[in-house]
């Protein structure tokens, strides 16, 4: 009799007791099937810990790969700890945490019924964002209590452990998990350079889903029944999603469009009352970036913000998020297209996994970091979305959603400085939606670091910079402008 062998992975859920000061004992079991086998398996017990280059002990991701070449990603509990149980074979077990840390991996071989204690494992930091004012969150995620498949406290320690720094839970037409997401505000996140530890900023919010678009609420857990629009009751789309629009940024919350180029009813339609809203989702981390969906959805930013500049619409941010159903980024090598290019661009995304954080949306927050800091940021678009580059670019100080003074002049000097630990291939320059300068990257450097030059400028153009790379790296920043 056949069985599917599965990688049984138990994730000590205490941890997020633990850290709250209880002492109960619980387990959550997560399983994916991977590969045939027969009769009855008992899989082998592996433990460990994972640790900075500096010896702290941090929450981190865990990929484990079979020998097929199958995928699926975990996490350490809070306490920094793992407990994997897999079946007798052969498996590489990589560690990270966010694009920030450094990745490590080790292949192990293990049989049923023993027992194996690996060695700490340390990730080195490679680049501190929140020293810099930088931190990074997911706008876009579910959980059990809509169609996601973890529950409330899984996606967070899912955030945690991939070095978010805050995030926003966002189900689909329902508050119901928001009491226990915002329960993660006590948990810290990381340390500034002082030791200091810095808490997780978990935001309430609700994808408000209607057969005529999907809208995110950032900010707050309003619930419309008016979602459940239809033409055959005689309501009208456009006058109902303006007034729940309306609702939330009355409510102190942020309007969203949500994925516009998705497929059926997912996508949106609406254009003439886009200014009903504050933001708009160019990166869905469901699609590839900068390709299908995705890049139908900036090429219609491009286009808004030449609307903007022409001073025919307001600004509308860009911003992404992981829009994750699920958090183990579960890949199989079995279903891969290599036959074309397109088939080969989603199978190097799909192996670098889709969790809590891809994309990221980063927001540069200068001050306090609060969650009024961070709906600041998002509404005025001084951020950019990634899925590893941390690219930061300054015209004169001025930087991402603001305005540079060319005071006369047609040129500007952009002090560009990105950081990817994965390898870079090119920068772009936009300038009004179309490319004004590419850039190669340096073979085998994780810096780009330098001063370049931009003419012919005039006030009311916009630059955006874009970081392409290997296995569907990418990042896309929000515009700096132009002024007089």
């Amino acid at each position: 009799m056949k069985m599917m062998k599965k990688i049984l992975v138990l994730c000590c859920a205490c941890g997020l007791l633990f850290a709250a000061g209880c002492t109960a004992s619980v387990t959550t079991t997560m399983t994916t099937e991977l590969s045939t086998t027969s009769g009855e398996t008992y899989p082998a017990t592996l433990y460990g810990r994972i640790l900075t280059d500096s010896g702290d002990m941090i929450t981190a991701g865990i990929i484990i790969t079979n020998a097929a070449g199958d995928m699926m990603r975990l996490n350490s509990n809070m306490l920094s700890g793992y407990r994997l149980f897999l079946d007798e074979g052969t498996y590489t077990i990589t560690y990270v945490r966010g694009p920030e840390y450094s990745i490590y991996s080790k292949t192990v071989t293990v049989e049923s019924y023993k027992t194996y204690y690996l060695d700490d494992v340390r990730l080195t930091h490679l680049y501190d964002g929140v020293s810099l004012h930088w931190y990074m969150g997911d706008l876009h995620q579910h959980t059990t209590y809509s169609d996601g498949k973890q529950t409330v406290d899984e996606v967070l320690l899912s955030n945690i452990s991939n070095g978010l720094h805050f995030g926003f839970l966002s189900d689909h037409n329902t508050a119901a998990g928001l009491a226990e997401w915002v329960q993660g505000n006590r948990f810290v996140a990381a340390y500034d350079l002082l030791g200091n530890p810095i808490l997780f900023r978990a935001i309430r919010a609700v994808e408000v889903t209607t057969d005529f678009g999907h809208f995110q609420s950032l900010g707050i857990g309003n619930v419309f029944e008016q979602a459940d629009i239809s033409v055959l009751k005689g309501d009208d789309p456009i006058a109902d999603i303006t007034d729940m629009m309306q609702e939330i940024v009355r409510s102190g919350g942020l309007a969203q469009i949500n994925h516009p180029f998705a497929s059926s009813l997912l996508g949106y339609h609406y254009w003439e009352i886009v200014e009903e809203f504050d933001t708009i989702e160019i990166w869905n981390g469901l699609y590839e970036p900068n390709a299908n969906e995705n890049l139908a959805a900036k090429l219609k930013w491009f286009e808004l913000l030449n609307m903007h500049a022409s001073g025919e619409i307001k600004y509308l941010p860009g911003t992404g998020g992981s829009d994750n159903h699920s958090i183990i980024g579960a890949y199989t090598a079995g279903y891969a297209n290599l036959s074309t290019e397109a088939g080969r661009y989603t199978d190097s995304y799909l192996r670098r996994g889709v969790y809590s954080g891809v994309p990221a949306t980063v927001l540069n927050i200068p001050g306090e970091f609060t969650e009024e800091s961070i709906l600041t940021a998002i509404k005025n678009g001084n951020s950019y979305m990634t899925n590893g580059p941390m690219i930061v670019a300054t015209i004169g100080g001025v930087g991402y959603g603001e305005t540079y003074s060319l005071d006369g002049e047609t040129s500007v000097t952009i002090d560009l400085s990105i950081f990817s630990r994965d390898q870079m291939s090119q920068i772009i320059i936009y300038r009004n939606g179309e490319v004004a300068m590419t850039i190669d990257a340096a073979e085998g450097s994780m810096w780009y670091q330098d001063v370049v030059t931009l003419d012919g400028l005039e006030a009311g153009d916009w630059l955006v910079f874009e970081v392409l790379g290997e296995e569907a790296l990418y990042a896309i920043t929000n515009p700096i402008f132009m002024g007089i």
